[in-house]
């Protein structure tokens, strides 16, 4: 019987991963991603899909996979799947029990996790403690909205051909299973509550089992920008089928990379689907070498503020400034979200991620809010002692690092005599028009109040001050000659053919997959 991997996304692309395995009976998803870069050629910040017409947008505009039975039947309108019945990816998936076995979820990135939101919340997912704590964080902090149910959803109702939230039924939990263990007990009174809400009714947050439909599942930890992240192997009947997620080795957790590269290699798998994000990269920039460039930066800036500007669910950059902040006397104030977000890892893995209340360099910065939500107003009150307000950072301004981004700038409008400041980008590279504006829109606030730019991406001077999520091509190949598969297939990566030539004559084989077309493998 042969093993079939049929890739919806992540093809040609960077993100996206939506790999369906089916071997036998079994069915089984590799995450299931947003494709932002096909997903922004429709849509922007301020057009966006119609809750109204749930599943309609995105499977009108070849967002989703058209797989009957796999998406929630509240988000399907009268006739819908008979519209895409003629469609050459168009399947029915639906049998007893849920459509699929489970999605394998490597990571907390919403290019891998983002597009759950219009899944049945009947088929499982299986992650890492944190991985679950992250998505939590992202959906209740966030906005409000359908396209981003990760981990529990609002029912929605047809009301005279238009689907709205019903108001009256319960809120609903995906089913979530931990690879790592289950919740301890105050982690599962998080996880079982809605902000503002009563608690939910079934909740999950099990511990997974080893073994799926049948097959031997195994999954290690992986070094990357997010916590939580790993990767996968699934003992199908054909050989072992591993899944690489995202992943690095020059971060904090760069052994771990290679430890997993050590055990999927003792099970001689048949195929790698592994990422190439960065392919064409010739080495990249470590965390510690980020450390000490900005630890200097921190230096040259003695008595002014400095603003660090770094991507949301990083965490390993927002402890890179902490560590910096208690060797340099500063105080790191952070939003409200980093500090929900730290919250619940602590949560998720206290060992790991030590409460962050009871750390002294760290505070939450209190900008002003008209109207906070619930999750806001509650954070607020626990961190009531940790308040620091705009006055008192102008006061003691070398006292400071102010965790800001471009969404934030406005807030630097209530700071008088930071001029001479530093804001410091720790942030990746603009890779569209769009975030090439935004990064101009933030040019501009960071000069109108007089701060020095120190980490633009386009001046290219300077030393280093972000380290890339995400592992060079040299490092890939390496990963790979280590691990040796039967068959390499390149994912996640807008050069897959890139891998033809680097893995020539190595004994590796090389399968380009195509999207929506049914790869065999035995």
């Amino acid at each position: 019987m042969a093993l079939q991997l049929t890739c919806y996304g992540a093809v040609g692309e960077i993100g996206g991963n939506k790999i369906l395995v089916e071997d036998g009976r079994a069915r089984i998803l590799l995450d299931f991603g947003t494709p932002f870069a096909r997903q922004q050629r429709f849509f922007n910040e301020f057009l966006r899909p119609r809750a109204a017409r749930g599943l309609l947008d995105p499977l009108a505009l070849g967002l989703l996979p058209p797989l009957a039975g796999l998406y929630r039947e509240d988000l399907a309108l009268p006739g819908l799947w008979a519209r895409f019945s003629s469609h050459p990816f168009y399947r029915e998936l639906r049998r007893e029990g849920p459509p699929v076995d489970a999605v394998l979820l490597s990571h907390a990135h919403l290019d891998h996790n983002g597009d759950l939101s219009y899944l049945d919340p009947s088929i499982p997912v299986y992650c890492t403690r944190a991985t679950g704590m992250v998505a939590r964080a992202m959906q209740d902090t966030g906005q409000d909205t359908f396209e981003r149910e990760l981990v529990y959803l609002r029912p929605r109702a047809n009301k005279e051909g238009n689907l709205v939230s019903d108001t009256k039924a319960p809120l609903q939990q995906r089913l979530f299973h931990f690879l790592d263990g289950p919740l301890s007990e105050p982690a599962r009174a998080f996880w079982c509550s809605a902000p503002g809400r009563r608690l939910l009714a079934s909740c999950g947050g099990g511990q997974a089992p080893q073994e799926l439909a049948g097959l031997r599942l195994r999954w290690w930890a992986v070094d990357h920008s997010v916590p939580g992240a790993c990767a996968f192997a699934i003992e199908t009947s054909c050989g072992w089928l591993a899944y690489t997620g995202d992943l690095r080795f020059h971060g904090r957790q760069g052994p771990a990379t290679w430890r997993a590269a050590e055990a999927l290699a003792a099970l001689r798998p048949l195929a790698l689907l592994c990422e190439g994000t960065h392919v064409d990269a010739q080495g990249c920039t470590a965390e510690a070498d980020v450390a000490q460039n900005v630890g200097r930066l921190l230096r040259e800036a003695a008595g002014r503020l400095v603003v660090a500007d770094f991507a949301p669910r990083n965490v390993e950059r927002l402890e890179t400034f902490l560590a910096l902040c208690r060797a340099h006397g500063r105080v790191l104030l952070i939003q409200p979200k980093d500090a929900y977000l730290l919250e619940a890892l602590h949560l998720a893995e206290p060992a790991a991620h030590p409460d962050p209340l009871a750390e002294r360099a760290l505070m939450l910065y209190d900008d002003p809010k008209a109207a906070p939500r619930p999750w806001e107003t509650n954070l607020r009150t626990r961190w009531q002692s940790k308040l620091v307000s705009a006055s008192a950072v102008c006061q003691h301004r070398g006292d400071f690092v102010l965790c800001f981004s471009l969404w934030d700038t406005n807030d630097l409008l209530d700071l008088e005599g930071i001029e001479g400041g530093f804001y410091i980008y720790s942030n990746s590279k603009a890779y569209d028009e769009e975030q090439e504006a935004d990064l101009e829109r933030l040019r501009n606030w960071v000069d109108h109040c007089g701060l020095s730019f120190h980490g633009d991406p386009r001046s290219g001077d300077g030393p280093p001050l972000h380290s890339s999520g995400h592992a060079s091509g040299q490092d890939l190949v390496r990963f790979v000659l280590a691990v040796r598969p039967r068959y390499l297939i390149p994912i996640h990566s807008e050069r897959p053919e890139w891998w033809q030539e680097q893995l020539a004559g190595s004994g590796v084989e090389v399968l380009l997959p195509q999207a929506g077309v049914t790869l065999e493998l035995g």
